[in-house]
């Protein structure tokens, strides 16, 4: 059974990962509204916020003061399976959404935004309106 959800959840991203901090500016990456990876000098730490608190972009850390998107709690019934733009946070975070459930928001590496139509994370010059400012080919 544990295979089965692994296999159900692994294309949609929900299952912990390690982040190999290598390479990698000082910084939060992998972040949700409960946990975040904290890299510094090439050495990640997982972090899990407390059950009283959620992932705070404003101080970069667990805090009892929730914000969007993580105060939002999205009706995915009807909704495709994917992964949708927080139009709320100017598209720095996304949600997913799975035969008909929410399963929760993620947030985008500094400087980046969310593309849907790729399914990533992204530059904003790459990113088409309204999360970005790339032009529309057609």
């Amino acid at each position: 059974m544990l295979s089965l959800c692994i296999l159900i959840f692994l294309p949609l991203g929900i299952v912990e990962g390690v982040v190999n901090c290598y390479g990698k500016a000082d910084g939060n990456y992998e972040i949700t509204c409960h946990d975040y990876t904290r890299c510094h000098n090439g050495l990640g730490t997982h972090i899990t916020c407390p059950s009283s608190q959620f992932y705070n972009p404003a101080n970069e850390r667990c805090d009892t003061n929730i914000h969007i998107p993580c105060s939002i709690q999205r009706d995915c019934s009807g909704m495709a399976d994917k992964r949708y733009a927080d139009l709320e946070t100017h598209c720095k975070s996304y949600y997913t959404c799975a035969n008909g459930y929410f399963l929760g928001h993620n947030f985008c590496n500094p400087g980046l935004v969310y593309d849907e139509a790729m399914q990533l994370c992204n530059w904003p010059v790459n990113v088409v309106a309204p999360c970005g400012g790339a032009s529309v080919v057609g």
